[in-house]
Order: structure tokens, then C-alpha cells, then sequence
């Protein structure tokens, strides 16, 4: 199991890693379907001091699948607090490790 959390928050760091570095085409690398060609229709992150990932819970779905919530957190500036909102993704085991199937529809875990 503690492969699984390892590999499912690589895939998603990953991710996340590459949208605030505005490499979008690398960034859908990590889903399941798209390809680099559709990045431009993709969101632009503000410029951001600090994103990171934590707070990962996994459930394990079966046949490949795992639903993985976290939060992300992120700084605009050196002197911005750190502030959060929770996330989520579907991912599938695939023949090149786990990809991003869907992001997960979330309702806020913190008040």
C-alpha cells in the first residue's frame, strides 16, 4: 500500500509541478486520453511562490483504480500565508504507471 500512496502522489505532484511551471503538454502527460495538442485550452495558474500537495487520502477502487484526495496548498507571495482548498483525481494503473483518469468532484473537508 505505501507503494501505491508513493506512486499516486508522484503522478499528481507531477502534475501539479508542471501546470505551475507552464509546461501544459507535459502536464496532460499524467491523464489518460488527452494529448499535448490540447494544452492550450488548459487553465493558467497565477504566478505562485509555493504549490504543494499534502493531506493525500487514498481509497482503493479495485481492478487498478484508486480515488485519491488531497489539498493544495500555495503561497502568492513570500509574504502570503499559506492558504489551501481540497482536490481530488481518479487515477488508473495503466502500461505506463498511474495516470490521472478524472479529477474527483469534491465538497470542502475543512471548514
Amino acid at each position: 500500500m505505501t507503494k501505491l500512496i508513493l506512486a499516486a502522489q508522484s503522478t499528481i505532484a507531477a502534475y501539479w509541478n508542471r501546470m505551475i511551471e507552464r509546461r501544459h503538454a507535459e502536464a496532460l502527460q499524467c491523464f489518460i486520453g488527452p494529448t499535448p495538442r490540447e494544452a492550450g485550452g488548459m487553465m493558467q495558474l497565477p504566478n505562485l511562490v509555493e504549490l504543494r500537495c499534502s493531506g493525500f487520502q487514498l481509497a482503493w477502487r479495485g481492478q487498478g483504480i484508486v480515488d485519491v484526495n488531497y489539498d493544495i496548498e500555495y503561497r502568492v507571495t513570500l509574504h502570503d500565508s499559506l492558504a489551501r482548498f481540497p482536490s481530488g483525481d481518479r487515477l488508473s494503473f495503466t502500461d505506463g504507471g498511474w495516470k490521472i483518469d478524472r479529477p474527483l468532484v469534491l465538497a470542502s473537508r475543512r471548514p
